[in-house]
């Protein structure tokens, strides 16, 4: 390729990149402008409610999210052999949606004694888990083509449909209910547009039940879980107002995986089609690394130096304890980020170690967390080394297998 063909072809993936980057800001700032705006009208105990049930509802997005990964692979890995979808519903997708909503209901005395909630709110919860998996499976197909920017445009209008729906109801008084019926709502609406988009999209032959699909889904959900468990933890064993401010503040350090899920938008399905290709596979890694490494470290630094500035603009003085936890919550989160760097590469190879690893990662989470609080900082410690070692170990996967030669290495 000559000099100006190659710069070409840079320009065209920025460009691309670009729309997918404004996009996903504009997502990004109507999630952040939901929990802003529900932390100063509920307070910090009611905030702390509205936490847990996102921590529930988090599940089925975690799942949501594996899903999406799979159909989106699957989908670009088969390429023009797909056949358009059409208004063919996901089976597949709406028996998983159902099978964890009705999971949900099943267990909702004890999840809403667990988490001192209503069991209205864990029902709503129940109800938005069908309806997320079919929003996803709907994304991937539409993503799995190459149609990064439409597929986080619908994702970023879900979120902006939250803010409007959510507003009105808190104004009314509605309180953590209003807050939930709007997330409810907001997927329903955003899952029938995504099903219009997806029409002309490719549709994947294989089903999401295979050993690779299953795998993707395995990643994502463990990895999901472990940077979203923490504030469920809290709910259930600290004091409801230090649950408020750690998850005001976990809203800010969470921030960051904006650019990883970017990345991730964007790349993963042209990594799946040149999974044999062992030098875009390194450079996506220390890509990855890189862009991920240095947002953790710009956020750690800006909330070391303005960190109670940003807790007094964006939220109320009752949020004023928030403050002692943002350098440490940060610092606990740089592995955490770089993790969701990784991520792109991990579900585009459908790693089997990586899953297993991740797995052994959620138990010993669990035992830390359950072991430790309410002592924050020392299970903030033990969450940031567990994030550490995750890195080690799955970087040092990774770099193993690009040593193999190319014939040992199974391409899926």
């Amino acid at each position: 390729m000559t000099s100006s063909g190659r710069w070409g072809h840079v320009r065209a993936h920025a460009a691309a990149l670009g729309s997918v980057g404004i996009a996903s800001i504009v997502g990004a700032a109507a999630a952040f402008a939901f929990q802003i705006l529900t932390a100063r009208l509920l307070g910090t105990a009611d905030f702390g409610l509205l936490a847990a049930f996102f921590s529930i509802v988090n599940v089925a997005a975690i799942g949501s999210s594996a899903l999406q990964n799979s159909v989106a692979v699957q989908t670009a890995a088969d390429g023009e052999a797909s056949e358009h979808s059409g208004w063919r519903i996901p089976v597949d997708a709406l028996l998983v949606g159902l099978l964890g909503g009705g999971v949900v209901v099943a267990a909702a005395p004890a999840l809403s004694t667990a988490l001192g909630a209503s069991v209205g709110v864990v029902i709503a919860a129940a109800v938005s888990i069908p309806l997320s998996f079919l929003f996803a499976a709907y994304v991937g197909r539409i993503q799995g083509a190459g149609r990064a920017t439409a597929a986080v445009g619908w994702s970023t209008a879900s979120l902006i449909l939250r803010v409007l729906l959510a507003v009105p109801a808190l104004l009314l008084g509605a309180g953590v209910g209003g807050a939930a019926g709007a997330v409810v709502a907001a997927t329903g609406v955003a899952a029938l547009g995504a099903a219009f988009a997806a029409r002309r999209a490719p549709s994947p032959r294989r089903s999401i039940f295979s050993a690779d699909g299953a795998t993707i889904m395995v990643i994502t959900i463990a990895l999901a879980w472990l940077t979203s468990a923490d504030v469920f933890f809290l709910r259930m064993l600290a004091a409801p107002d230090l649950a408020g401010e750690y998850a005001s503040v976990a809203v800010l350090v969470k921030a960051s995986f904006i650019l990883p899920s970017t990345l991730s938008l964007y790349l993963l399905p042209r990594f799946a089609r040149n999974r044999e290709s062992v030098d875009l596979t390194r450079v996506g890694v220390y890509a990855s690394i890189g862009v991920s490494a240095a947002a953790g470290l710009v956020l750690l630094l800006a909330f070391w130096l303005a960190g109670g500035l940003v807790i007094d603009i964006v939220f109320s003085d009752a949020y004023a304890g928030a403050k002692a936890l943002l350098v440490p919550i940060a610092a606990a989160y740089v592995p955490w980020i770089i993790l969701q760097g990784l991520l792109i590469q991990l579900i585009s190879d459908a790693s089997r170690p990586a899953a297993a690893a991740l797995l052994v990662a959620v138990g010993i989470q669990a035992v830390v967390f359950v072991g430790l609080l309410p002592d924050v900082t020392a299970a903030l410690t033990a969450f940031s080394a567990l994030g550490w070692v995750l890195c080690g170990v799955l970087v040092a996967a990774m770099m193993i297998k690009l040593r193999r030669p190319s014939s040992d290495r199974s391409v899926r």
